[in-house]
């Protein structure tokens, strides 16, 4: 009874180090050697694998390239590797900083979204749409 306690203890703490170790190294696999478990064959390992990160995207398109001042533009785009439902944010180009604006959207079923936003100040904006760190190219609408 002490020795399956204890086996099973040997166990549970070599797979502890393995995934320790591959959660610290970011190896993409680790391998416990067999002569880590004292009392079992050379046959006995542990394998644990990661899976890869998924690479978040959005897209993004103006539906027009100049308005007059007051108006609005429409944005419309796709994400990929973003769960359905999740908010986005516009962003505009502003003293040299990226600030987010009062217009936002969710994505909808297929990664789609599309989202208005009114452009009072006269000159040249830049738009980007963003989730997280995740951010658009840089979209241009001349307000005049």
């Amino acid at each position: 009874m002490g020795t399956t306690k204890k086996s099973y203890r040997l166990r549970t703490a070599t797979i502890g180090a393995a995934v320790a170790a591959l959660l610290a190294g970011g190896a993409g696999t680790a391998v416990a050697a067999p002569s880590a478990i004292p009392g079992h064959h050379p046959a006995t390992a542990v394998t644990v694998t990661t899976a890869k990160a998924k690479k978040e995207s959005i897209s993004v398109k103006a539906s027009v390239k100049s308005i007059k001042a007051g108006h609005s533009v429409t944005l419309v785009g796709r994400t990929k590797d973003i769960p359905t439902g999740t908010k986005l944010t516009v962003q505009h180009l502003h003293n040299g900083k990226w600030t987010t604006l009062h217009a936002s959207t969710k994505t909808k079923h297929g990664g789609n979204y599309s989202t208005k936003v009114k452009l009072s100040k006269k000159g040249t904006e830049k738009l980007r749409v963003a989730h997280g760190k995740t951010v658009s190219s840089t979209v241009t609408v001349t307000v005049h």
